[in-house]
């Protein structure tokens, strides 16, 4: 956010991905994932008026020790290992887009998360992260005690 309160418009990533595919050919984007592969889940964050929800890619996993979550100083910790489900050396492999192994994500929340009341889901590969949003509040009067 500026200094108004107001945020800072995001670049647009999705235009320049497109721009560079047509300019360096459609491998481009493959070979740069090679170079430099994703080193956890792909994560989506986004927020409705009452929560913020944040979706990430965790498939394969079969019981909850497989994953932790934890909250500390406005930031949620993601730690956990996702298994490749086929065992092949890497040396095989043609075309390696996704991630395996162990991975450790942070990301950082907004200040209106009350995240005393956040709850997680697996679903379908999916860890479905929801926590509820404080209202928006204008200026916040704080009483003054006259003794």
């Amino acid at each position: 956010m500026n200094p108004k309160g107001n945020r800072t418009p995001k670049p647009d990533w999705k235009g320049l991905h497109a721009q560079a595919g047509d300019v360096l050919g459609p491998d481009f984007w493959q070979d740069i994932a090679s170079i430099i592969p994703l080193t956890g889940p792909r994560v989506d964050m986004y927020e409705t008026p009452q929560e913020l929800v944040i979706v990430a890619e965790v498939p394969g996993l079969s019981s909850p020790e497989q994953i932790q979550l934890s909250f500390s100083e406005q930031s949620l910790l993601m730690r956990g290992t996702l298994v490749r489900p086929y065992q092949v050396l890497d040396q095989q492999m043609l075309l390696a887009e996704r991630f395996f192994g162990a991975f450790e994500r942070v990301i950082r929340l907004p200040g209106r998360a009350v995240t005393e009341q956040m709850h997680a889901r697996y679903h379908n590969g999916l860890l479905i992260i929801r926590i509820p949003l404080a209202p928006v509040d204008g200026e916040k009067v704080i009483p003054i005690q006259f003794t």
